[in-house]
């Protein structure tokens, strides 16, 4: 019987690592549902949106929930980071690599499209390891001007998560009407 079982999870098992992280998520999901989720590979559509120091996520539509620790409110916001397989710490390291050629391909895809920085938006579906800091409730400083959050990304974005990237597809880009165009 313990055989059979063994023979019956040894099949299940290859397809459900191969499945994948399942349908995407919205970021609004993944932020109320941070410590769920929390190193778990997702996917996850949203708009990506071009910081100073890199890409971050930002959600479709707006969100229902707001994350709020010591009555600090963080963003719901999800910063965007490639694999550290090169660390001297093996915790930074990923269990992936960056699919190159899946991001190249989605930086030609916005340039082929016209994308225009401050008026169109880029959507696409991000597939990685998602990532929070269980103690948020520690990482805030309300009394402090400027210095209200200590969360993901370069200081100023404070996101409360951030996704390692293994891929990206699915990418579209929203044009905005311009002055004039009807």
């Amino acid at each position: 019987m313990i055989s059979r079982l063994l023979s019956v999870l040894a099949l299940v098992t290859p397809y459900a690592l191969a499945a994948g992280p399942g349908p995407p998520l919205s970021v609004c999901e993944l932020i109320a549902n941070r410590v769920k989720y929390n190193r778990h590979m997702v996917a996850v559509r949203a708009v990506v949106a071009p910081g100073g120091h890199g890409p971050y996520l930002t959600p479709l539509d707006e969100c229902a929930y707001r994350l709020v620790t010591r009555g600090v409110v963080w963003p719901n916001i999800i910063s965007l980071v490639c694999p550290n397989n090169q660390s001297p710490d093996v915790n930074d390291h990923a269990p992936f690599k960056l699919d190159r050629r899946a991001i190249e391909a989605e930086e030609a895809h916005v340039r082929a499209a016209g994308y225009e920085l401050g008026l169109d938006v880029e959507v696409a579906t991000y597939v990685g390891l998602f990532e929070t800091h269980l103690d948020l409730e520690k990482r805030v400083s309300p009394d402090i001007p400027g210095a209200l959050r200590v969360g993901f990304g370069p200081a100023g974005l404070d996101a409360p998560a951030q996704l390692v990237i293994k891929t990206v597809k699915d990418v579209s880009v929203i044009h905005a009407r311009k002055q004039g165009e009807k």
